[in-house]
């Protein structure tokens, strides 16, 4: 089956993204890759479509029979045919009909145009920041504010263009096959790698469409419903697949549990509602491998994690801390001061999930991570510390056991875009190829007006 990197604006640059004059610690933070950034590393083997036929060259023996010099030129043959397609298809990739010249067509064509500029301009910014040779900090600031702008333009670029796409597709689905094409292949592709924002629309125009129905598609933009909250969405793609016994093991455990999470979200969005009306929880900002972070931190419903949160920001604890455990669908993990999951910051302090004000996990949500008890290997609640996650999707099951203390409120595509790894895993932190992303500073943005001091149930904090 085909591969989708082929239109040039998807490619992918392995290059570091800062000048080896840097300081090789900058260079090794500095690594996000370019599709990455605009939100399609497109994976092998996610579709296939009528339009693009790969079947196998046709031998006039059987295969047991060719020479070796036969298997070659077989073999050859086949790539070639694979190449052609790949030039039909990157030809095509996202195009509008010929002579097209809707309105509709025009604002497509002008949210991709916008798209093409903002990849190119990433692209640009890369390229400058390799041939770079000043080493002062101030040229690293300036490269690293570059950087997260550019990167920010792309992601909101693309958010257009892919509700642009899914808008023009809605509107004539045979017309617009082509489109419709090229968002089922980056729509599987997204789900995979968890870059779920921009595409509820499209994932709506796709499966009402009925044109390209499919068991994988009907998951995929399911679990999109689900990250996004919309879980009539999710129900609505999920009830066909449940009816036919086609959801297992975790899918069925998140269908029969999509009644409770509206529930919970009525309930998460009526606190919402409150707080943002008192506009007073404090506010933190990460900036990151790939991107800013904006973190609004629920401290009337977790006191104590906010606190220690705060008083870690504060002190510097997050910086250059690595996102060393990156689970698909579940979360990314980072606060570790020795990259491995072993680390902290020599205490912990008291869980508050069991509250009655208890806050849930849905996708942005950031938690406090917990150890198990030594002897009974049971989950400690009480051995949260500067170890904290951020959950790609609503995470039910660890509701009520994991305190949630606040949520992404700005630069959610940041998350989507991590090094997928595990380094508590030793065969993992072996691989030299996966470097995490990494917390390159954080800060205070706002704050209530009091001391945030958390209260330790072990340890002793640092000085």
């Amino acid at each position: 089956m085909p591969t989708a990197t082929f239109h040039p604006v998807l490619r992918s640059l392995n290059q570091p993204c800062g000048p080896t004059a840097f300081p090789t610690r900058l260079i090794d933070l500095l690594t996000a890759r370019f599709a990455a950034v605009v939100g399609f590393a497109l994976a092998v083997n996610v579709c296939s479509f009528a339009s693009v036929s790969l079947a196998q060259e046709p031998s006039a023996k059987p295969k047991a029979t060719l020479t070796p010099e036969q298997r070659a030129a077989a073999k050859l043959k086949q790539e070639e045919r694979k190449m052609e397609a790949a030039d039909k298809r990157r030809q095509s990739f996202g195009l509008l009909p010929p002579n097209d010249d809707s309105p509709l067509g025009k604002e497509y064509e002008s949210a991709y145009a916008r798209f093409r500029d903002a990849a190119s301009d990433l692209d640009q910014v890369q390229y400058r920041q390799q041939l770079a040779t000043d080493r002062s900090l101030a040229k690293r600031d300036e490269i690293l504010n570059d950087w997260m702008r550019a990167i920010a333009q792309g992601n909101a670029a693309l958010k257009v263009w892919l509700a642009k796409a899914g808008e023009v597709y809605a509107s004539d689905p045979d017309k617009y096959h082509q489109i419709g094409e090229s968002l089922v292949e980056m729509l599987l592709a997204d789900v995979q790698l968890d870059r779920f924002d921009p595409w509820l629309a499209p994932a709506k125009a796709l499966i009402r469409a009925k044109r390209y129905e499919s068991d994988v598609l009907s998951l995929s933009a399911g679990l999109v419903g689900l990250a996004n909250m919309d879980f009539d969405f999710a129900e609505e793609c999920w009830a066909p697949l449940k009816q036919v016994n086609k959801l297992d093991g975790i899918q069925l455990a998140y269908f029969e549990q999509l009644g409770s999470l509206k529930e919970k979200w009525k309930r998460e969005q009526e606190i919402r509602q409150k707080e943002s009306e008192k506009n007073d929880n404090p506010i933190v900002e990460l900036t990151t491998s790939k991107g800013r972070i904006t973190i609004e931190l629920y401290e009337d419903s977790a006191p104590e994690a906010v606190a220690s949160f705060i008083f870690l920001v504060e002190k510097g604890y997050y910086n250059y801390k690595a996102f060393f455990r990156v689970e698909q669908h579940i979360c990314a993990q980072t606060g570790c001061e020795k990259g491995d999951g072993t680390g902290n910051a020599g205490y912990s302090f008291p869980g508050e999930a069991h509250l009655p004000e208890h806050r849930d996990h849905f996708r942005g949500s950031v938690s406090v991570a917990l150890g198990s008890d030594p002897d009974s290997r049971q989950l400690n609640v009480d051995s949260g510390g500067a170890q904290i996650f951020f959950s790609f999707v609503p995470l039910p099951f660890l509701d009520g056991k994991y305190t949630v203390f606040g949520r992404i409120v700005e630069g959610q595509p940041t998350i989507n875009l991590f090094q997928v790894l595990n380094l508590a895993n030793e065969e993992e932190r072996k691989d030299t190829s996966k470097r995490p992303d990494t917390i390159f500073s954080s800060k205070v943005v706002r704050k209530r007006d009091h001391e945030y001091k958390p209260k330790i149930s072990a340890g002793k904090l640092p000085r």
